[in-house]
């Protein structure tokens, strides 16, 4: 009796930790049900890397404030206090004979002056800087642009590999079934003395490898969760259900030339070339430094010995030009800096042609390889189906053997986890083969025939 109790309580502890899928089935019912649109649209509102690329954006747009501050009039307030050891008198002469002292201002003095500057003429230093600033701009709006897309991509990966997942586990269960479905069988012949102990050991431990790949996929399942949570940036397991995903992927239609659909559409290619022509503004603002600068300045200003000044009431108009002859050659270095830049740039830009063209070339190869798995695994899905089911006959019918069936069933378990493969292959290929070409918002989304 106690080994009964211990027994049926171990039932008990252990049922509900084998088949946890149809309690989530249960409690999934009354959840809303996440699509990949839905999981794109909450990662570009929760990744921190989209968050990231958002601030770079508004770093670059100040510095573009920056720059187009120096081109505006500078208005600055002033407050002076000074003093002096002497009187400032100055002697005065009439005739060439000194005639006496005249004050030149206040032995204390307080100043309150309103002052503003105004940049005339800069040798084109302000319009190219400001130019490049703009072009760096573009540059880093382009480069997010890509940083949006490859989230866009990981989430895209993560919810097809989390589907994948999930379907081996469907498999995983339907091979327990059938393996609780045999060993029924095998006992009941072993009951009636037709078949030996032997067999029924054997089909048990079947039953027992079935259950361990279950827990295998169902921690599986649970990997892929977290991967597509990481990939969107906020818990999604418990809020949202995934979709019924039942058919299979269809050919799509490719750009007639897709390395030149990539070489115009990928926001890299674009941000390298605004960062060439930044740099070669740069290079030209940086040479401009060394021509003549204009300024106007204008200056309102009331001094006395007392605070708040009130006695003198003046003001004055400037015009200033300065040239800078020599700066130690930093306005050269500055140059040569920016066209060393730009050269790097163009490399670059190079060099990633070369690489796009193969990322293109490679996800085009798997696409077209794993479209075509997909024929052959349902071929081969059908097949073992019908080959399980006829070695489930003969051996009912006493013709058959137990190994007969159980490598028919591992037959049809491998064959079902291929044709997942296939499927989930194909989904990424195409998703990855929109990326690699720069499409953005086109990723497969579950358009598919039966």
């Amino acid at each position: 009796m106690k080994r009964r109790f211990l027994g049926s309580l171990c039932f008990l502890l252990v049922f509900p930790l084998m088949m946890p899928g149809k309690a989530d089935t249960l409690k999934a019912d009354d959840l809303p049900v996440l699509h990949l649109e839905e999981a794109v649209r909450q990662a570009r509102m929760n990744n921190p890397v989209i968050t990231a690329g958002k601030s770079r954006i508004h770093q670059a747009e100040a510095q573009l404030d920056q720059a187009s501050a120096s081109a505006l009039p500078q208005l600055a307030l002033s407050l002076l206090y000074q003093t002096s050891d002497k009187d400032p008198i100055q002697p005065v002469f009439i005739g060439g004979q000194q005639a006496g002292y005249s004050r030149a201002g206040f032995k204390t003095t307080w100043k309150a002056a309103l002052t503003l500057t105004h940049l005339l003429y800069s040798g084109g230093t302000v319009h190219h800087s400001v130019e490049s600033k703009k072009l760096a701009l573009r540059g880093v709006r382009a480069s997010e642009e890509r940083t949006v897309q490859s989230v866009e991509w990981a989430v895209t990966s993560s919810w097809y590999d989390l589907l994948r997942a999930r379907r081996k586990l469907e498999v995983a269960e339907e091979a327990l079934a059938l393996a609780h479905e045999h060993l029924s069988q095998v006992d009941a012949l072993y009951r009636s003395g037709v078949v030996a102990k032997n067999e029924v050991l054997r089909v048990r431990v079947s039953v027992s490898e079935a259950e361990l790949n279950r827990i295998q996929a169902l921690n599986a399942v649970d990997v892929a969760w977290k991967g597509l949570e990481r990939s969107v940036g906020v818990s999604l397991r418990g809020a949202w259900s995934l979709q019924t995903d039942e058919n299979y992927p269809k050919a799509e239609p490719l750009p007639e030339q897709p390395l030149e659909t990539g070489l115009s559409s990928r926001p890299e290619m674009k941000a390298l070339k605004y960062a060439m022509k930044a740099s070669l503004s740069a290079a030209r603002a940086a040479r401009a430094q060394s021509s003549p600068h204009v300024y106007f300045r204008g200056e309102v200003l009331r001094a006395d010995e007392e605070f708040f000044p009130s006695e003198m009431d003046d003001w004055k108009i400037s015009i200033v030009a300065e040239w800078t002859f020599f700066d130690g050659g930093k306005a050269a270095a500055q140059a040569r800096e920016a066209m060393a830049a730009a050269e790097e740039f163009r490399s670059r830009a190079e060099d990633l042609e070369r690489q796009i063209g193969l990322e293109i070339s490679v996800a085009q190869l798997n696409y077209e390889s794993a479209l075509m798995s997909i024929d052959v695994g349902r071929a081969m899905e059908a097949a073992a189906e019908e080959d399980h089911r006829m070695a489930m006959k003969r051996y009912a019918a006493g013709v058959g053997t137990n190994i007969d069936v159980l490598d028919a069933a591992v037959a049809l378990t491998n064959a079902r986890n291929r044709l997942a493969e296939s499927i989930y292959d194909t989904r990424k290929a195409r998703a990855e083969l929109d990326w690699t070409m720069g499409i953005s918002g086109k990723m497969l989304s579950g358009e598919a025939v039966k």
